[in-house]
């Protein structure tokens, strides 16, 4: 019963650090995700980084942030280990089908795709 109560916990934990990230992105305040970023490195919870990142670049992708896209892409390669990338690499296919404006599409396929594409 106390396991469920920790599960709850940090899938509230998560919520919030979510929510609270979804805001910085709509405003692109990047200093306010590097901080929601080094927060998920509290001990005191088990929080999934990866889901956490995945989940606000693609509502950056979403809300046609452009600089933001380019940041949280930049953070990637910060925040995670090169095993860690490669598993999250595909990912990054799906943002651009969450971007509406075709032009941020093109971009996105110029400039960030090829990047993460394997040779």
């Amino acid at each position: 019963m106390f396991k469920h109560f920790t599960l709850f916990k940090y899938s509230k934990m998560q919520r919030q650090l979510i929510n609270r990230g979804k805001e910085a992105v709509y405003v692109q305040d990047h200093a306010q995700l590097k901080q929601l970023y080094a927060e998920t490195h509290n001990g005191d919870y088990q929080l999934s980084v990866a889901d956490i990142f995945l989940q606000l670049f693609y509502y950056a992708c979403q809300h046609n942030r452009k600089n933001t896209i380019v940041f949280l892409f930049q953070m990637y390669y910060e925040i995670f280990s090169e095993a860690e990338r490669i598993g999250l690499r595909q990912s990054f296919y799906y943002g651009k089908f969450k971007i509406k404006k075709k032009s941020l599409v093109n971009w996105y396929n110029q400039c960030i795709l090829p990047v993460i594409k394997v040779n």
